[in-house]
């Protein structure tokens, strides 16, 4: 025998509290890899000593 209840709708989670995500496609993102960020944070870090003991 079919059911006469309603079957109850299930929200997501993340739309019940609020958040919502937003799937852009982006083709103008900027990429840098991870051996270049680390490299200029280094090269960042040694200009910064090398200034702080130069004065």
């Amino acid at each position: 025998m079919p059911s006469s209840k309603k079957k109850k709708e299930t929200v997501p989670v993340m739309s019940m509290a609020g958040l919502i995500r937003y799937y852009e496609e982006e083709n103008e993102k900027v990429k840098i890899s991870p051996k270049i960020v680390i490299g200029a944070s280094l090269a960042l870090t040694i200009i910064v000593i090398v200034i702080t003991k130069l004065f």
